[in-house]
């Protein structure tokens, strides 16, 4: 059993111990927080096989459905939202009136090395291997 206080010096030293532990354990706790800390990201321009990257993980995320994202994606705004065609009758209007299809978004990352696109509806986050990005200031 560890005394805290007391007035015997030999047990006294628990005070001491447990301040360092204590102190320690917040400073490896801040460290972890700021290496792991995102901040929303644009790009400067979108190559082909970028964008191509941006798409599959979309499409994967909605079970394989082909996505396609303008050339520019990314290039203004940390955000984009993606909104499924309603159906429509031979007439092209939409099949019972009005879609109640909801809106997908979706946000460019960055963790200071990589580019991560994250899907908000689910929290997931996935690497976007060839694609630089820079911290969106706005």
């Amino acid at each position: 059993m560890m005394v805290l206080f007391g007035r015997d010096k030999a047990k006294s030293t628990g005070l001491p111990a447990a301040a360092l532990a204590i102190a320690l354990s917040s400073a490896i706790g801040c460290a972890a927080t700021k290496e792991t800390e995102l901040h929303k990201a644009i790009t400067n321009s979108t190559s082909a096989s970028q964008k191509q990257t941006i798409e599959n993980i979309i499409s994967n995320w909605f079970g394989g459905i082909p996505i396609t994202v303008a050339d520019n994606v990314f290039s203004k705004t940390s955000n984009i939202t993606i909104e499924r065609k309603a159906k429509i009758d031979s007439r092209g209007l939409p099949v019972e009136g009005r879609h109640n299809n909801p809106v997908y978004s979706f946000t460019l990352l960055s963790n200071g090395k990589h580019c991560l696109l994250r899907n908000d509806q689910t929290g997931e986050l996935a690497k976007l291997e060839n694609v630089k990005c820079y911290p969106n200031h706005d």
